[in-house]
C-alpha cells in the first residue's frame, strides 16, 4: 500500500472561549490520537493538533486538510459541529472524523444520530488511537473517496458509519499496551498549550472496573485497567513541572487513583516534583473507590490532594439502579478520619434525578456527607449524556424521565470561520422529574442544594455546624428547618431565591429545537455574552446570598435556634452562646474582599480564640458566659492578603468568577485572623 505523501491530517479538541477557556485542560485524547497518528503513518502524512477555535480558522483560511478530526463532548459538540459544517460546505472532499464519549450505546441510537448530523462521516468509538490509524490507511485505499469506502461496507476497527441507512461497524480493539503510543509531552507535541491559562493533564492508567450507568467510561470493554510506564510517567512530570507557566494545577485523567499499588510509585514521583519544583500545588484526580489504607497512604505523600469519594448516591436503589458500586462505609469513613485529623479539604459528589431517586434519598444521602464531616457536598443534576445507557430509550420509558435542555454555562459564543461569524451554542438535556421524584420535590431539592452550597460548604459556618454536633443534633436538620420555613426569609433571599428557581425550573426549553432557536438569535447571544443570561444558577445565586450577608447570617442562626428548639434542647447558656457567636461570625466574615486592610475590635463574654483551638465544638451548658468580656483584634495577615489577592486575579475575569472562587478557593483564608488584645 501506498500513501499519498503530504496529505494534512488536522486534529482537534475544540473549546469555547467567547466567555471564558471553558475545558480548562490540555487536550491530553486528541494529543494521543496525533501523536500514535504520527507514529505509525510516519511522513506521509501533516499532522496538527487544534484546541482553540481561532487557531483552527486561521488554518483553515490557508487551505483544506484531507481528514479534519474532532474529539466529541457535550461541551464542544456544537462548536465543533460548525466547523466541520463550514469546512465541508467549501470543500466536499474534507472527511470528517469524529471520537469521544459523546455518542450512543444502542445500535438504533447510534443511526439516529450519524442521520442527523450528516457533517460526520465516520465515528470513532472508544479509544481512538487504533480506530483512527486503520480509517486513515483505509481511506488511502480509496484515494479518500468516502462514498466508495461506504459503498462497499468495509469494516474497520472501532469505527463506526451508515450506509444505506445501515450502520457498519467494525470490531472493538483495546490497544493492549498503552506504551505503544508516544508520550505527546515528550515528543513536543504540547509544547504550545503551556502558553495559555490551561491545566496539564496526564494519565497514568486507562480503563475503569467499575459500571456506573451514567458514565462513559462504564462501558464493559473498559473494564480491564492497563498502566502506562512508571518511567515515562516520571519524565512526563518532569517535562511539565519545567515548562509550566503561572498555573499551580495538575490533573491525572486516571478514574480511580490512589487504588492501585502502582499509584504509590506515582504519588512519590509528583512528591518529587514537588519538591524539586514546588509544583503541583494542587492534584485534581478521582481518588478510587476500594482499598482506603493505599489511598490515604497516597494521601500522606502527596501535597495538595483534595481527597473524597464520589458516592452519587447513598441510597441502594438508586445505586443498583445505575449499577454503581460506591465505597464501602467502613472504607469511607477512614478516608474522612484521615481528613479530619489532617485538617483536609474533603469533597462528595452527589447527583440528584438518578433513577429511583426521591426527596427523602437526596436529602438523606447529602445528610450521610454531612455525617461524615465532609466539607464540601458537590450537588450536580442529572444529565442525560449521550453515550451512557441511563440516556438509552429504554432507561428513560422504564424510568419515565422528564427532560428540558438548557444551554450550558460559559459554552455560548460568536466564533469567526472562514470569514464570517456564527453564533454556537452548547445544549445539556437535564432530568428535572421521574417515575419517583415530581417536579415540586426537584424544585425543594435544588433550593436545598443551594442552601447546602451557601451555608455548608467551605466552612463558612462551620461554628454553628461544629456547636450543633456538639449538642447532638444533626446539621442537616438545621438546613431542612430552613427550607421548610421560607417565613425567615428576608425579602433580599426571597427574590434570590425566586430568581434561583426561575433559572432552575423555567429558564429551559422543551426541546433540543426550541433551545437553539430561541438561544441563536442576536439578541439572546448578546445577552449571554454579556452574562445577562447561561450563568449557573447555583455559583451566581451563591454569590448572591454571600452578598447579603446579614441576612443569610441572620437566617442561619434562626434556622439554628429554632431546630435546637424543637429538639428541647434551647437553654438559656445555648441562646447566649449564639447571641455572641452572630456577633463574631459577622465581624470576622462579612465583607471580606472590600476592606481586607482594616482593623476591627470588639469584646466577647467568650474565649473564641480557646473555642476556635476546639474547631468550635462547645457545649455552651457547660461552659457559661465569662465575667470579664474580653477584648479581640480582627484583620488579615499578609499571607491572606496575599492569597485573597491571586485568587481575585484568577477568578474574577471568568463568567460567575466569584462564586467560582468561593467554590474552588479556601475560604477560610478570607475570614479575618483575630487574637486578644494585648
Amino acid at each position: 500500500m501506498s500513501l499519498k505523501k503530504n496529505h494534512d491530517i488536522w486534529i482537534s479538541d475544540l473549546t469555547h472561549t467567547e466567555q471564558e477557556i471553558v475545558s480548562r485542560t490540555f487536550p491530553l485524547g486528541a494529543s494521543c490520537i496525533f501523536s500514535y497518528g504520527k507514529k505509525e503513518l510516519g511522513n506521509e502524512f501533516n499532522f496538527q493538533l487544534f484546541k482553540f477555535p481561532s487557531n483552527l480558522n486561521e488554518s483553515l483560511r490557508e487551505k483544506s486538510p484531507k481528514v479534519l478530526g474532532f474529539s466529541n463532548f457535550v461541551w464542544n459538540f456544537e462548536l465543533s459541529y460548525k466547523f466541520a459544517s463550514v469546512a465541508k460546505q467549501r470543500d466536499p472532499n474534507v472527511v470528517t472524523v469524529w471520537g469521544g464519549p459523546n455518542f450512543p450505546v444502542e445500535i438504533s441510537e447510534k443511526v439516529e444520530f450519524l442521520k442527523k448530523w450528516p457533517m460526520i462521516d465516520f465515528y470513532i468509538e472508544l479509544e481512538g488511537e487504533l480506530g483512527f490509524v486503520n480509517l486513515v490507511k483505509k481511506l488511502s485505499e480509496y484515494n479518500f473517496d468516502t462514498s466508495a469506502l461506504k459503498k462497499n461496507g468495509e469494516k474497520i476497527i472501532n469505527t463506526c458509519y451508515v450506509s444505506k441507512d445501515h450502520l457498519i461497524s467494525g470490531p472493538i480493539n483495546r490497544i493492549k499496551n498503552v506504551n505503544d503510543i508516544p508520550s505527546s509531552y515528550l515528543t513536543g507535541a504540547m509544547d504550545e498549550f503551556f502558553e495559555y491559562p490551561i491545566i496539564p493533564m496526564i494519565e497514568t492508567t486507562r480503563g475503569c472496573p467499575f459500571s456506573c450507568s451514567f458514565c462513559a467510561d462504564g462501558h464493559a470493554t473498559k473494564n480491564k485497567v492497563h498502566r502506562f510506564d512508571p518511567q515515562r510517567v516520571k519524565e512526563e512530570l518532569n517535562y511539565i513541572a519545567k515548562r509550566t507557566k503561572n498555573i499551580n494545577e495538575l490533573m491525572l485523567a486516571d478514574l480511580n487513583f490512589g487504588m492501585y499499588k502502582q499509584d504509590v510509585v506515582t504519588a512519590k514521583m509528583i512528591r518529587d516534583i514537588q519538591q524539586t519544583y514546588d509544583y503541583p500545588k494542587n492534584l485534581t484526580s478521582s481518588a478510587g473507590k476500594n482499598m482506603p489504607e493505599r489511598i490515604i497512604e497516597v494521601a500522606n505523600i502527596i501535597k495538595g490532594w483534595t481527597l473524597g469519594a464520589a458516592i452519587q448516591s447513598s441510597d441502594p436503589d438508586v445505586l443498583k439502579a445505575v449499577k454503581r458500586e460506591n465505597i464501602s462505609n467502613g472504607a469511607y469513613n477512614k478516608l474522612i478520619d484521615y481528613n479530619v485529623k489532617n485538617s483536609t479539604k474533603t469533597y462528595t459528589d452527589i447527583i440528584l434525578a438518578l433513577p429511583e431517586d426521591t426527596k427523602k434519598k437526596h436529602f438523606e444521602s447529602i445528610r450521610f456527607g454531612i455525617d461524615n464531616k465532609i466539607n464540601s457536598i458537590r450537588m450536580h443534576q442529572a444529565r442525560m449524556l449521550i453515550g451512557t445507557s441511563m440516556a438509552s430509550k429504554e432507561s428513560r420509558k422504564k424510568y419515565d424521565f422528564k427532560t428540558m435542555w438548557r444551554t450550558a454555562p460559559g459554552a455560548v459564543g460568536y466564533y469567526d470561520i472562514l470569514g464570517k461569524k456564527y453564533p454556537v451554542a452548547e445544549m445539556d438535556e437535564i432530568i428535572v422529574s421521574s417515575n419517583t421524584l415530581s417536579k415540586k420535590d426537584y424544585r425543594d431539592c435544588r433550593i436545598m442544594n443551594l442552601f447546602v452550597q451557601t451555608f455548608y460548604n467551605n466552612s463558612l459556618f462551620e461554628e454553628i455546624f461544629a456547636l450543633l454536633r456538639s449538642i447532638n443534633v444533626a446539621p442537616i436538620d438545621c438546613l431542612i428547618y430552613m427550607t421548610d420555613h421560607p417565613e425567615l426569609y428576608s425579602p433580599s433571599i426571597k427574590k434570590i431565591l425566586k430568581d434561583f428557581i426561575f433559572a432552575t425550573m423555567e429558564d429551559l426549553y422543551q426541546s433540543f429545537e426550541e433551545a437553539q432557536q430561541s438561544v441563536l438569535t442576536p439578541e439572546t447571544m448578546d445577552k449571554y455574552i454579556k452574562g445577562e443570561l447561561g450563568c449557573n444558577e447555583l455559583l451566581t445565586n451563591r454569590e448572591h446570598l454571600f452578598n447579603n450577608f446579614n441576612d443569610i447570617c441572620d437566617l442561619i442562626f434562626k434556622s439554628a435556634k429554632e431546630t435546637i428548639r424543637k429538639k428541647n434542647l434551647l437553654t438559656k447558656e445555648i441562646k447566649n452562646y449564639l447571641i455572641e457567636l452572630q456577633r463574631f461570625i459577622l465581624i470576622r466574615k462579612k465583607d471580606p474582599l472590600i476592606d481586607v486592610g482594616s482593623v476591627k475590635s470588639a469584646t466577647f463574654r467568650y474565649d473564641f480564640e480557646a473555642i476556635s483551638k476546639n474547631e468550635y465544638h462547645i457545649n455552651p451548658n457547660s461552659a457559661p458566659l465569662l465575667n470579664t468580656p474580653l477584648r479581640f483584634d480582627f484583620s488579615f495577615n499578609q499571607e491572606q492578603k496575599k492569597y485573597i489577592s491571586n485568587q481575585i486575579q484568577l477568578y474574577t475575569a471568568q463568567t460567575e468568577g466569584m462564586g467560582r472562587m468561593m467554590v474552588q478557593a479556601d475560604m477560610r483564608f478570607f475570614f479575618r485572623s483575630f487574637s486578644k488584645s494585648r
